[in-house]
């Protein structure tokens, strides 16, 4: 069963060590069960009164013939021959001993788990970064980038405080509680079942709170995502709320949200606390009952009994009964941290769900087992009998409402060389038809060839090689100009990244900037305007020197001097390649060889740009208002 748990793939390499720290939790355990029995004979020293008494009829309970008997009788030989002062000398010695080893296996045992505990975070952190990556873009039209950085911050520590973290104070917790329990058992078995007839109705108080506490972490979790969500789109926003006054409206939002998330807290913070004083009222009651039965017993081992009752039931010494109070008051802390840990571990798995929805998250997009290799575009790009759409479904929804199509019937071929125009209004799934060919979406119906083959055949990094994509929303990362322009790209001299940059027409104000190619360009590139960050993007594309070029309105949000100079790196990025150009102004696409005219899906009109405007139909009116 443990084979196929979630946390199998991340501890099975740390098996060994993972034994080695058992063992040593078991030493640590040992060690205290010891030192807690040593205090016996201390006392026997401090209150003088040990005594070496002739062997009894065999009793399994009889403190005289276990291993308190054999250290008193120890004490008692050597305080006859060495003195009481040298005995004491010995008995704290043995004592200290006992303490240094304790902690010495207890700080191993911790030793030896940190890399454990850092190694299955750091995992887990990779595969769900390497995850979001993989992913199919669908996969955020349903979640919020801030709900999933919180799963990839927030969810990943609460796993560690609330599991791993947990895993390895609940293992010396055990082992000290079976240890003390059979060194109780060892000291007086009458008084330690009194104990555990106590211990049943502190399981039914805290797995009533834990049922409660198991509902409400989910919800606490999914509101730390909507806060993260909502202060990263206020930040991304931040003109738009400040342009249109409405500060007064989001922080009333993000109050709302904050609210309600501070009091669920607040009821899980009460309820996780009840844990401990809970556990320490029914340890008083404990020691309560205990102080009744071991003065009874003690007064029956003094020959003050019932005469009903048997000789030795329940005979105790007093020192051996101090002996079982010390070591009942130290099982209360790990029963206590036992109870401590259950409420911890549920509030655990609420974040272990989140994250894995990501990491189980469907793959949409999959390669297949014999997939082909493919490095260069011989023929023609072929979208045939195809269709594209989507599952109209809300993120808790199981079933889907219904299936939208964003493009339906498409029969287009695009010849190696040619260079493709996309036209139509917004929404008419120009995008989509392109995002089809690097394989950000698959269709939904019939096929799309390249070279003959379904793309579907080919490996998915050998397809997204062949193609560059320049859109209007440039992405930037925050880093230097020029790796930003190296993006992915192993291998590549400095020369190289300069030379495409020049033809992009990027050189001149690189050089303008502080450290040249080396100077940061800000989060998303802020500390450059429109153009320039087109002009890099136009470069990355020409570095990478893909046969297919995917232009999706590189220029329509530029300025006219801007635009010019974008329009002539164009120019240079376009010789000797493929080129599928989605425009809004036409002025831009009138020397292509071929405009496909889409409306709400469909094909409606292809052809030059002459032809279409002698049609004076669909491309006709969009030209006259462009």
């Amino acid at each position: 069963m443990f084979k196929h748990s979630f946390f199998f793939r991340y501890l099975s390499p740390y098996t060994g060590v993972l034994l080695m720290n058992v063992l040593l939790r078991t030493l640590s355990a040992l060690f205290t069960v010891f030192l807690l029995l040593g205090i016996a004979p201390l006392l026997s020293i401090l209150f003088n009164t040990p005594e070496t008494t002739p062997a009894k009829e065999s009793v399994s309970y009889d403190v005289e013939n276990n291993l308190l008997s054999f250290m008193e009788e120890w004490v008692s030989t050597s305080m006859q021959t060495n003195g009481a002062y040298t005995t004491l000398a010995y008995v704290i010695a043995g004592i200290l001993i006992l303490y240094f080893f304790k902690n010495l296996f207890s700080y191993l045992g911790l030793y030896f788990f940190t890399p454990i505990r850092n190694g299955v975070l750091e995992s887990l952190r990779n595969d769900l970064y390497r995850r979001l990556l993989i992913l199919p873009i669908s996969f955020y039209s349903f979640h919020r980038k801030g709900d999933l950085l919180s799963r990839l911050s927030n969810d990943i520590q609460e796993i560690d405080e609330n599991i791993l973290k947990q895993i390895q104070q609940v293992l010396i917790d055990f082992l000290l509680f079976i240890f003390m329990l059979g060194a109780l058992f060892f000291i007086s078995p009458p008084l330690t079942l009194a104990v555990l007839i106590i211990l049943p109705f502190a399981g039914l108080l805290i797995g009533s709170f834990s049922r409660s506490l198991r509902k409400i972490s989910p919800q606490l979790q999914i509101l730390v995502g909507s806060l993260g969500a909502q202060t990263e789109e206020s930040i991304q926003g931040l003109k738009t709320i400040k342009s249109f006054n409405t500060i007064p409206y989001s922080t009333f939002t993000y109050q709302a949200l904050n609210a309600k998330m501070t009091k669920l807290r607040t009821i899980v913070c009460r309820r996780t606390d009840l844990s401990s004083p809970l556990s320490e009222f029914i340890g008083t009651i404990s020691i309560v009952v205990l102080l009744i039965l071991g003065g009874f017993f003690i007064l029956h081992s003094a020959g003050i009994a019932s005469a009903n009752m048997s000789a030795n039931f329940g005979a105790i010494k007093a020192t051996a009964f101090i002996s079982f109070l010390v070591t009942l008051t130290q099982i209360i802390n790990p029963a206590k941290n036992l109870a401590t840990a259950y409420y911890s571990l549920k509030r655990g798995k609420a974040s272990v769900r989140r994250v894995k929805d990501i990491l189980y998250a469907e793959e949409k997009i999959l390669e297949k087992e014999n997939a082909l290799p493919i490095q260069s575009f011989e023929d023609s790009i072929e979208f045939k009998n195809m269709s594209f759409g989507y599952a109209n479904t809300l993120e808790n929804e199981k079933e889907p409402k219904e299936f939208c199509y964003v493009l339906k019937n498409i029969n287009l071929r695009i010849k190696k060389g040619s260079f493709i125009a996309l036209v139509g209004a917004s929404g008419a799934g120009k995008s989509s038809l392109v995002d089809l060919i690097p394989r950000f979406y698959d269709c939904s119906e019939g096929e799309v060839l390249l070279d003959g083959h379904s793309i579907k055949d080919y490996k998915i990094e050998d397809i997204r090689a062949l193609s560059a994509v320049v859109s209007q929303d440039t992405i930037l990362f925050n880093d230097s100009i020029l790796n930003n322009i190296n993006l992915g790209i192993t291998g590549v001299k400095r020369d190289d990244v300069i030379h495409a940059a020049t033809a992009a027409y990027a050189d001149d104000f690189i050089m303008e900037t502080d450290h040249g190619y080396d100077s940061m360009i800000g989060d998303g590139g802020t500390k450059l305007s429109g153009g320039q960050r087109q002009r890099l993007s136009i470069a990355r594309a020409l570095l990478k020197d893909a046969p297919i070029l995917i232009l999706d309105e590189a220029t329509s949000a530029l300025d006219t001097i801007s635009e010019k100079m974008v329009q002539d790196a164009l120019q240079n990025l376009s010789k000797d390649r493929t080129i599928i150009a989605i425009a809004h102004r036409l002025s831009t696409i009138r020397s292509a060889d071929e405009i496909v005219v889409l409306e709400k899906g469909c094909i409606v009109e292809r052809g030059t740009h002459e032809e279409l405007v002698a049609k004076q139909g669909v491309y006709y009116k969009l030209y006259g208002m462009s």
